[in-house]
């Protein structure tokens, strides 16, 4: 799978770069190849980010097992549509006072909160986004900013990456 992704990406930038040419001129190519491959970097540094994270939380055995399948649990959070059937509570407190300490029990520290917050402040993450920025920058304080191709350019790798993606789980699927 990534050799069939570096294969897309490098023919698709082989054939921006005469397109780019033909649109704007040299301001469409320096557009082009600085949004493309600061785009490229940040999509790799994003899923480099959540590789490693998902990585540590496999060895650190903190994956989740929940009785209730995921899909199951947004389509009836309260659990209301479950096979069993319960008989109606008398006492609407008691029903409440139990409700209340599943929630509390269910709710998460500012511990986990800020663990889970940890890979979206990847050291290469936020270096990619810094090039990022750093060549709109440089294309506008030189005047060779094209900004149509400049945002084409920027989108490219991020669809072309999610089609071989998508391309390899069907696959797999099959």
């Amino acid at each position: 799978m990534k050799r069939k992704l570096l294969i897309v990406l490098l023919s698709v930038d082989l054939l921006l770069l005469p397109l780019s040419w033909i649109w704007k001129g040299v301001p469409g190519i320096y557009s082009s190849q600085i949004a493309f491959w600061t785009s490229l970097a940040v999509v790799l540094a994003s899923f480099g980010s959540y590789r490693r994270m998902v990585a540590q939380r496999i060895e650190a055995g903190m994956v989740a097992s929940e009785e209730r399948d995921p899909l199951e649990k947004i389509e009836d959070p309260y659990e209301l549509y479950d096979e069993e059937e319960t008989e109606p509570s008398e006492n609407f407190r008691e029903m409440v006072k139990e409700e209340k300490r599943r929630m509390k029990a269910q709710r998460r520290s500012p511990m986990k909160v800020a663990r889970d917050a940890v890979p979206a402040f990847s050291l290469w993450r936020l270096g990619a986004y810094g090039l990022l920025v750093l060549g709109f920058f440089y294309l506008q304080g030189r005047g060779v900013l094209s900004l149509p191709v400049y945002l084409l350019s920027l989108a490219l790798p991020i669809v072309l990456t999610v089609w071989v993606l998508l391309q390899s789980g069907v696959r797999d699927a099959r």
